[in-house]
């Protein structure tokens, strides 16, 4: 790849292939950097003890050029400054073609910047390969950047290995960052805390879908906040994209060649959990994660579909093959949409529906919430009646208690968000947790808060 240090010779990349040789097997994506410094200096020292550096021996003997060499060796190149960029979502890596990038609120980006060689883009590919801790390329492939920084799918093609990198934020949105966004009100975001926490008593089980790049990931990620502190998760994706680093009580199960998705769902009724969340559903693991809901654990996951309905249809049709009566089980679908206003990429929750029983093997659907395109907003169709109902018969509560509640929580997500405290996803879940255990309490605390300024 375009590099302007003297590493990027033909002599520097052959040299940068040995290393990733010799690396092969020994990295892994959540080692610190001076874990995966020392290994590559360990790796450097045998080959020159090899003497397989040749003619690069006497670059290397300075101290300085070596300790740089080796720190841009364990970078992605040209690429980190876009993984650093926060308006960056998405950068395209087209053969040995320009890098294309997807900026917040602006699309797609062309770079200055474009992989010069076959054997630079080999190169690169190799060290995705390795950091990554993959034994072998295969045809398509998923793994994660080192730090879970984000993923990179790999495609083999005529025209060289087409590589798109999906950049994690630092830190994952948090729901009043969500609000801020516009992407769900206060109202809809204590309705969701309400399915997610479910008063301690009765969550629901909920599936967000949406089509690519529409938010079902950071959304996921921002109702982790509401699971009470004593329950425990077991979250098993392709591709580790959730960050539950906030969470005490969690055990992250990621697929591998020998490790299906399927069969890590039906191994995680074995570990004890309150819930199970599939980080994206796409096959027979549907099954299974709904036998999960049959026998009382509460479940999440995403999956790709538009509507509510169209979410059904693929579980009921392959690969998923759910039955019907099982589909059921799910509470809630929350629809997410990628819309552009005004030459602006906005994402909203486009559409909440809970299950309403069955009719002639038909699940019948309730929509609550759905988004008005006149007003740019979502609206509340109707009353949460259906789930509302089931927490109340199992909470002891009144219909109209469950109403009072759901309002009183949109109304602490006001004030959180007015307080200027709450600003990371960590103050955001200890509160919410302390919320779920000790209401008074918590609300004390935060009508004590002085507002930032």
């Amino acid at each position: 790849m375009d590099n302007p240090h003297p590493w990027s010779g033909e002599s520097w990349l052959g040299l940068i292939e040995s290393l990733l040789d010799r690396l092969a097997g020994r990295m892994h994506v959540i080692q610190t950097f001076p874990e995966r410094q020392r290994l590559a200096e360990e790796a450097l020292s045998s080959l020159e003890a090899e003497g397989r550096v040749g003619s690069l021996q006497s670059a290397l003997a300075d101290p300085l050029r070596r300790q740089s060499f080796l720190t841009a060796f364990l970078s992605y190149d040209q690429i980190e400054p876009l993984l650093a960029d926060p308006l960056v979502e998405d950068i395209m890596i087209n053969g040995t073609g320009p890098i294309f990038v997807h900026k917040a609120g602006q699309g797609a980006v062309k770079t200055g910047l474009h992989v010069d060689s076959e054997q630079a883009l080999r190169t690169f590919v190799k060290k995705l390969l390795v950091f990554g801790g993959r034994p072998r390329l295969e045809p398509i492939m998923d793994l994660e950047l080192v730090d879970l920084r984000g993923r990179a799918n790999i495609v083999q093609s005529p025209f060289g290995p087409q590589i798109t990198l999906t950049r994690a934020r630092p830190a994952p949105w948090t729901i009043l960052q969500l609000i801020e966004q516009q992407t769900i009100s206060h109202r809809l975001a204590a309705q969701l805390w309400l399915y997610v926490e479910g008063m301690r008593i009765r969550p629901a089980n909920l599936l967000i879908a949406g089509g690519s790049g529409a938010g079902k990931t950071t959304l996921m990620n921002a109702l982790l906040s509401f699971i009470p502190r004593e329950d425990r998760l077991v979250t098993i994706e392709d591709t580790l994209e959730l960050n539950t680093s906030f969470l005490e009580h969690c055990s992250r199960l990621e697929t591998t060649d020998d490790l299906s998705m399927a069969s890590l769902v039906k191994n995680s009724l074995r570990m004890r959990p309150d819930r199970v969340l599939v980080g994206e559903v796409r096959g027979s693991e549907a099954q299974d994660l709904m036998t999960a809901m049959n026998i009382g654990k509460y479940c999440m996951g995403t999956l790709h579909a538009s509507f509510a309905r169209e979410t059904v249809l693929r579980l009921e049709h392959e690969p998923m093959n759910v039955p019907s009566i099982l589909i059921n089980l799910v509470d809630v679908f929350v629809i997410l949409r990628r819309l552009e206003v005004n030459g602006k990429v906005r994402r909203v929750v486009a559409e909440i529906a809970e299950t309403a029983g069955m009719e002639r093997d038909i699940v019948l659907l309730s929509p609550v919430w759905t988004y008005d395109h006149m007003w740019r907003e979502v609206v509340e169709s109707a009353p949460s009646s259906v789930f509302r109902d089931k927490l109340a018969a199992e909470s002891g509560c009144t219909a109209a208690q469950i109403m009072k509640e759901t309002s009183q929580r949109a109304e602490i997500l006001a004030r959180m968000q007015e307080s200027g405290h709450f600003t990371d996803i960590n103050t955001v879940t200890v509160f919410c947790q302390r919320y779920s255990e000790h209401p008074e309490e918590a609300i004390a605390e935060l009508k004590s808060l002085k507002k930032k300024k």
